[in-house]
Order: C-alpha cells, then sequence, then structure tokens
C-alpha cells in the first residue's frame, strides 16, 4: 500500500511540474512573440537621428527636436488606431507605438498588430481625446517582469534617473510634444491619477496638489492649471 501511495504522488508531482512547465513555456513565448512584434515594428517606423544632426535642425520654438522621426503612414497601414508614439531617452526599451480603442479592455490583450498576446499594447484611456491636448491623458501599460511595454517604468522613483532626464516624448502625426515631467511615484488603480475630465478650475488645482504631495522627491517643477 504504501509503495503504491507513493507512487501516486510521484506521478502527481510530476504531472504538476509539467503543468508549471508548460505555464512557464507559455509565458516565455507570449512575452518574446510581443517583444519581437514590437522591435520589428519600431525597426519599420523609428529612425534614429545623429546626436549631431539634431542639434543642427532648425525648427520653431514651440516645436522641440526629438531624436528619432516616426512614419506614422506605415503604422497606419498596419493599425488605424495608432494616435502616437512614446519614447523616452533615459529608458530606450519605452519606445512604442501608442493606440486608442472604443474601450479600455481591448488592447489590454491584443498587439498593436490585433494578435491576441498578454503583453498587450500602450494604449491611451478612451475618453481622452487622441490628440493628447486634455489637461490629464491616461496612458496605460503593463508592468511587464521581463521589462517590456512599462516594466521598467518604475526606475523614475529614482531621482538620479529623473536629474539625469526628466523629460520624454510623445509623437502624433504632424508635430511632437515634449514633456517635463513633475511628479513621479507608485499609484494604484482607482487612484487620482484616472482623473480626465476636471469641471472646475479648482479641480485640477486640486489635482495637481494631490499628484505632487504623492511623489517620492521634489523635482521643483511648477505646472498650473493652463498646462
Amino acid at each position: 500500500v504504501g509503495d503504491h501511495i507513493l507512487t501516486i504522488v510521484l506521478i502527481v508531482a510530476i504531472c504538476i511540474f509539467c503543468y508549471a512547465a508548460f505555464n512557464l513555456y507559455h509565458i516565455y513565448t507570449e512575452y518574446k512573440k510581443g517583444t519581437d512584434e514590437y522591435n520589428s515594428i519600431s525597426e519599420m517606423a523609428v529612425t534614429e537621428r545623429d546626436p549631431d544632426q539634431v542639434e543642427e535642425i532648425d525648427q520653431p520654438d514651440e516645436q522641440p527636436v526629438a531624436p528619432v522621426s516616426i512614419d506614422f503612414d506605415s503604422l497606419r497601414s498596419i493599425n488605424e488606431d495608432v494616435i502616437g508614439w512614446i519614447y523616452m531617452e533615459a529608458l530606450p526599451e519605452i519606445s512604442y507605438p501608442v493606440v486608442q480603442g472604443t474601450d479600455n479592455a481591448y488592447y489590454l490583450h491584443h498587439l498593436f498588430t490585433g494578435e491576441y498576446n498578454s503583453s498587450g499594447s500602450i494604449f491611451a484611456d478612451w475618453n481622452n481625446q487622441p490628440d493628447f491636448t486634455d489637461q490629464n491623458t491616461i496612458v496605460y501599460g503593463h508592468n511587464m517582469k521581463n521589462g517590456s511595454m512599462f516594466g521598467n517604468l518604475s526606475h523614475y522613483q529614482d531621482q538620479a534617473l529623473w536629474e539625469a532626464s526628466p523629460y520624454f516624448y510623445l509623437y502624433v502625426p504632424g508635430k511632437v510634444l515634449k514633456y517635463q515631467i513633475f511628479s513621479c511615484y507608485a499609484g494604484y488603480v482607482g487612484s487620482e491619477a484616472y482623473t480626465y475630465a476636471f469641471p472646475e478650475e479648482a479641480d485640477f488645482q486640486a489635482f495637481l496638489k494631490q499628484i505632487r504631495c504623492y511623489a517620492g522627491y521634489d523635482t521643483g517643477v511648477e505646472v498650473v492649471e493652463t498646462d
């Protein structure tokens, strides 16, 4: 009887091991497929500019010169939901197309190509304006364990990183938006950060005050109701 019980326990343990191994392999292949897909899109749509060349480009004062250029025609040929491209110099792995769907569910588990994948996409809240003209535009991205998508964004809780690179870029068709980072903190679902509408000026001022007080360090960046 004892030998039979030991055999059953061994078989169960092997089954559990195989099941766990299969799940780990599935997760790995999902991550890799998502990463490979976005690398391919980046190679197609992103052109790196030579740093010396960037300094020589003559642009109007209100139009910042960004370190890369984006081919939106190529991106639209794959997905017409594309509204921009996010690029962070300090975290170069964060260089992705930004899409916007008709809800906040689809792109949680669909790649830019429309293929189902746990990596999902970087996407703007469907309630926001697609041209990023709202006072607060919410941009979602998974905190992936392999560092892809927004997996490394938490590094900005380190003040030294912010001091080295306090800006990031959002490309939209026809122009480049250069954002100055004023508050870095780890939030939670349903917090003030998820507010996209401010009926009164006082509402936005209260929002800014709350967001600033959450920050792990003071950036000294002034933000006003017109921003």
